[in-house]
């Protein structure tokens, strides 16, 4: 049978322009919090002032100053002057959970921000970011209304974490939270055991096992202890803004020191010191070692529980994979980690499932077990899934897809979105974009709740905005977020921008492709306003233009 995710709950409830806005100037407009704003509700009103300035030299009024625009932000609960316009505004009130209204009345000269919670006020918020037009001096406000509340609970990315990101703190930090005004409300990591001869590791010496990639990716000398202080950094980053903290474990990981006696079966792709469930012993070392992890991170939100690619083993006690040796973990883990965190979800992964080596078509038998209506554990929340059409062993058929849809569990995705080898600058694939989005649309809405695309490079920037985009509104054109991209970043130059996205398509079979990329690039390095052209977007769109030479 066929899914189709339908905009049945209130995707975008209200929008509408009410004719003439609002010019704001230097000193002209007033952000109004509540008497006790949430740090989320701080947060994002020194974003909206520090991106007015930097855009426009718009400067807000000082603290105790009365501009003539106010920009009133909250909650119901968080600020009265929002509580009275839910009053006059039925829209508000019909708000789902995380999701926002915006009023900017040109009579009232009030512009209000009202969240259904911490997440939809900083969602809203980016939203008039976006819908601002920024001059030099001014800055633009439209008259509008628009109430939107997203279809899925769990909108995140996850980023794996290497030297594309964490060679980049203050830059990752800035990114969690455009992400999250956005409309992204997760992020997840993946804390690799791998990287470290053990949790405690004071040495940092590597040893030979991982010498290669250890070099390849600057991790010589890297230390466990720096990389939970990283992600705890990012983890808060996020939890400012409203956001789910995710953590993804692959289920037999372990240390370079691990027990040679516990190890696996060689198998592909995953290194020989994982552990074999097997073993007399090794299960219980996977487990605390992940609960060590979890307590170091703590609190998470959600936790993913990872299969394969890397995972698994070949020996003949725990194939086939899904149902023997990596069930036996999966128990393990989400019985100690809901103990330790009843509150936290646990996610079961079944990427990479399909694979021959792990018992090519048995993921359909874990997904008929993880049902476990008579055995099921409570701490189970669902399914997460690949969503990777090129992928060869992480692929899914319609009717492969429709299994998930007749098991009736809860399902999450996991987006491939960056196995690209080394394409330089932004990806811009929109024919690729559209399959995913078909296989998203695949699954039964009822049970869709979201995701975290992975996320290996900046310059799959434009394709995590568009998951983004469908967690909100699964029915969005691939056009009509490359549109509101192009406006956001190049400004004026929206236009021109958005035509030259087109010309970096890599579907893109225009014979005359490379001189108009040359073309377009060029009038665009004349032309785009300074703050475009600061922002690290642009320098992965140039690049990927620089290909074309």
């Amino acid at each position: 049978m066929s899914h189709v995710l339908a905009c049945a709950i209130a995707l975008l409830v209200y929008t509408t322009a009410l004719g003439g806005g609002l010019n704001v100037g230097a000193g002209d407009l007033s952000l109004v919090l509540g008497a006790n704003p949430s740090p989320s509700e701080k947060r994002a009103g020194e974003l909206f002032a520090e991106r007015a300035q930097e855009r426009s030299g718009v400067t807000l009024a000082a603290p105790g100053d009365t501009g003539s625009v106010r920009l009133v932000i909250g909650t119901t609960s968080s600020n009265d002057l929002i509580k009275e316009f839910a009053a006059t505004h039925d829209q508000v009130g019909k708000l789902g959970a995380d999701g926002y209204c915006i009023s900017a009345d040109a009579g009232t000269r009030v512009i209000h921000v009202a969240g259904q919670s911490d997440s939809g006020v900083v969602a809203g918020v980016g939203r008039l970011m976006r819908e601002l037009r920024y001059r030099d001096g001014t800055l633009e406000v439209p008259a509008l209304l628009v109430a939107e509340t997203p279809t899925m609970p769990n909108r995140g990315i996850y980023l794996w974490a290497r030297k594309y990101y964490f060679d980049q703190p203050d830059e990752l930090d800035r990114y969690i939270e455009e992400f999250a005004l956005w409309g992204g409300n997760g992020i997840c990591f993946w804390f690799e055991m791998g990287m470290f001869q053990s949790f405690v590791d004071t040495s940092g010496e590597k040893s030979e096992l991982n010498t290669s990639y250890a070099k390849q990716y600057k991790l010589d000398k890297s230390l466990a202890r720096d990389w939970v202080t990283m992600y705890k950094r990012f983890y808060a980053t996020g939890r400012r803004l409203g956001m789910k903290t995710g953590l993804l474990m692959v289920a037999n990981d372990a240390y370079m020191s691990s027990p040679k006696e516990l190890r696996i079966e060689p198998i592909v792709g995953c290194p020989e010191w994982y552990l074999c469930p097997s073993k007399p012993g090794s299960v219980e070392k996977m487990v605390a070692w992940q609960e060590e992890v979890f307590r170091a991170l703590a609190p998470i939100d959600i936790y993913n529980i990872f299969p394969a690619d890397p995972g698994g083993c070949s020996c003949k006690e725990c194939a086939p994979w899904p149902t023997r040796g990596f069930r036996s973990v999966a128990l393990a883990l989400g019985d100690r980690i809901h103990e330790v965190s009843p509150q936290t979800e646990i996610w079961i992964d079944t990427w990479h499932l399909n694979h021959p080596t792990f018992g090519g078509k048995d993921w359909t038998n874990l997904v008929d077990g993880l049902d476990w209506s008579k055995e099921r554990p409570g701490w189970f929340s669902g399914f997460e899934v690949g969503l990777a059409p090129k992928h060869g062993y992480a692929r899914m058929s319609a009717e492969e897809r429709d299994h998930y849809n007749d098991a009736r569990q809860p399902l999450m995705v996991f987006p491939e979105i960056s196995m690209w080898g080394n394409h330089p600058g932004m990806l811009v694939n929109k024919e690729y974009w559209k399959e995913l989005r078909a296989e998203l649309n695949g699954y039964s809405p009822d049970l869709m709740k979201g995701g975290w695309p992975y996320s290996e490079r900046w310059n799959t920037d434009i394709v995590s905005l568009m998951f983004l985009s469908w967690f909100w509104n699964p029915q969005k054109s691939v056009d009509a977020i490359l549109d509101e991209y192009a406006a956001f970043y190049f400004g004026p130059e929206a236009a021109a921008g958005r035509q030259l996205l087109d010309l970096l398509d890599d579907g893109n079979k225009d014979p005359d492709r490379k001189a108009k990329i040359r073309e377009a690039l060029a009038a665009l390095e004349a032309s785009l306003p300074a703050w475009a052209k600061r922002d690290w977007r642009w320098q992965e769109i140039v690049t990927s233009c620089n290909r074309f030479k």
